[in-house]
């Protein structure tokens, strides 16, 4: 008689692995997933952290036996940022054993991808029988202890300028209105603060069949920003606008007037997206709503009477992308 028996895998022969992510290392886990998907009999789960890697190998020893007792894993993988490199380490806290590999940091992709290939590698390595990295001593009954993180860990100060361009959908300017930005940011930890300046590009009015102007929209916002993580903040600001106009067309009959500026005073709510396209170098993306209060009015004046032609709106819809440099 032939028997068939179902086949259960013995909890002994499972390879559990968990890595320690920061909201900045999304991408890294999302390649991670994939690279170690077909590897049978291995799983992964993620300890998501918000707090920076301990200061010292000794300090993430200890934490790598820690989270690998709570986890029943054999594996415990987490990343150490160094420059223009990103440090991936390996610790099999049952061996005492670590593998540490150095990978160039590049585009935000290609960096993920490098560091799960090295993960699945070693992990691999592992699970035919094998062993990785140098043998390292066993952390201290002390250390062994959840090893407190300062404070300021992940919270110094970062100082970074960006430059890019800018349009305001305000009502007025027929195709938007233009402006080259630049936006230096202080930064700690999770919360920012900003200078925003604009200079507007000339751009046409057509505030009516016979009045046509050409405006500018500059300004200056200051504004903080919480950082909510993969690169999201959401912040809001105050400042003033400067709209420049001179008159390209008059109403027969009438002189057109000098040109002159507008100052108005403005609120806004903005939505930004950073992406990192090498190392200390930002993609800087933004959506946002002004409020503005005393906008310009585009006018006529008939012996006394004066007629409103058109007029920017008070609440405009405004976005812009630029490059940023993180200087320190």
């Amino acid at each position: 008689m032939l028997a068939l028996l179902p086949t259960v895998a013995r909890a002994e022969d499972r390879l559990a692995v968990v890595v320690r992510a920061g909201p900045d290392e999304a991408t890294i886990v999302t390649r991670l997933r994939g690279q170690l998907a077909d590897l049978d009999g291995v799983t992964l789960s993620v300890e998501a952290t918000h707090n920076a890697i301990e200061p010292t190998l000794e300090a993430q020893l200890a934490a790598a036996d820690r989270i690998g007792a709570a986890n029943d894993a054999r594996v415990v993988v987490w990343f150490i940022p160094r420059g223009k490199t990103l440090a991936v380490a390996i610790a099999t806290p049952r061996d005492h054993r670590l593998f540490v590999r150095e990978v160039p940091q590049s585009s935000d992709s290609a960096t993920a991808e490098a560091a799960a290939i090295t993960v699945r590698t070693a992990v691999r390595s592992i699970a035919l029988g094998g062993t990785i990295g140098v043998e390292v001593p066993p952390p201290a009954a002390v250390e062994a202890l959840p090893v407190p993180v300062p404070s300021n860990a992940g919270k110094r100060w970062t100082l970074s300028a960006a430059l890019g361009w800018q349009l305001a959908l305000d009502g007025g300017a027929d195709r938007g209105a233009h402006a080259l930005v630049q936006r230096t940011t202080l930064a700690r930890g999770a919360w920012g603060a900003s200078l925003t300046l604009a200079l507007g590009a000339p751009v046409a009015w057509q505030a009516g069949s016979e009045l046509a102007l050409e405006v500018s929209r500059s300004g200056a916002i200051v504004g903080g920003e919480r950082r909510l993580g993969a690169g999201v903040a959401i912040g809001a600001g105050f400042g003033a606008l400067v709209y420049h106009r001179s008159t390209a067309m008059a109403p027969a009959g009438l002189s057109p007037t000098a040109s002159a500026s507008t100052v108005a005073a403005t609120g806004a709510v903005e939505l930004t997206w950073r992406a990192r396209l090498m190392a200390g170098v930002r993609l800087l993306a933004c959506a946002g709503l002004d409020l503005v209060a005393g906008a310009p009015v585009a006018a006529v004046d008939r012996g006394g009477t004066v007629e409103d032609s058109d007029r920017v709106r008070t609440v405009q819809v405004r976005a812009g992308i630029a490059v940023e440099v993180v200087a320190w």
